[in-house]
């Protein structure tokens, strides 16, 4: 099972200080180091700064947590991976999302028929990765002959890994048709209601997790944890199959340079 960090970029750290984070978490033996990206909560431009940590880091995955896809300009969202996987050489892991009710608001985003422009858009970006020429019309995109100059190091493109929050059924089946699944569900994560008994939180898991396999998802699964879950919550996830804990505690570079959580 790997380790990742998230990094809290704009809400708690300048540019700068995010990819000191993200040398640290090199330093200290993590595996990888995720952004977030939205922008009515003040998080920085993830692609500059993953681009930045490219050029500054060697080893570590570098990831998004996540993008919201049909709030952005899917031809920019995949000229900038291409971008920082090419500056990477394959480091880059594309978590996507479809946003929530605040960003969907504060940037106009229609809500009617979100999943299937989800799915549209989604369509677009992997071919695009692909280095295929797009001409769509269809009300969402109007594109004519877009290809990207630049492609990905990595062939046939960085995974794209889908984010859902739990009990969205829908979301679930979603992300098995991609290349991973980065879920969210009640009580878990930053912000988590302490009193969520440890036992609710891991069944909650084991059926999402099972909605995902049954639903024929077999790739990479990256799950949130704090330091206050214990190591038992870490222990469980790797019993069932979790490839990736994503550690949401706020954690200094001196903090990062000790390493992951033990296993």
């Amino acid at each position: 099972m790997r380790h990742g960090f998230w990094i809290r970029n704009g809400m708690a750290h300048e540019p700068g200080a995010s990819l000191a984070l993200a040398e640290a978490a090199e330093a200290g033996g993590w595996d990888g180091v995720f952004v977030s990206d939205a922008v009515m909560e003040d998080h920085d431009e993830p692609f500059v700064l993953l681009a930045a940590m490219a050029a500054r880091t060697e080893r570590i995955t570098l990831g998004t947590w996540v993008i919201p896809l049909v709030a952005r300009d899917v031809v920019a969202v995949a000229r900038a991976a291409a971008g920082v996987d090419q500056l990477s050489d394959g480091r880059l892991v594309l978590g996507i999302g479809m946003g929530n009710e605040v960003e969907h608001r504060g940037l106009g985003v229609v809500r009617d028929g979100l999943g299937a422009r989800h799915d549209v858009a989604l369509d677009l970006l992997d071919r695009l990765l692909r280095g295929e020429e797009v001409t769509v019309h269809d009300g969402q995109h109007e594109l004519d002959g877009v290809s990207l100059r630049t492609r990905p190091a990595r062939s046939p493109r960085p995974p794209i890994m889908l984010a859902a929050t739990w009990p969205n059924r829908a979301g679930t089946r979603r992300a098995a048709r991609w290349d991973g699944f980065m879920p969210q569900w009640p009580g878990l994560g930053e912000g988590a209601d302490p009193d969520v008994a440890e036992g609710a939180r891991i069944a909650e898991l084991k059926a999402l997790l099972g909605c995902y396999r049954d639903a024929g998802g077999d790739g990479s699964v990256v799950v949130p944890r704090t330091e206050r879950f214990g190591a038992d919550y870490d222990r469980r996830c790797e019993e069932l199959g979790v490839d990736w804990l994503l550690t949401c505690d706020s954690l200094d570079e001196a903090a990062l340079r000790v390493g992951p959580p033990a296993g």
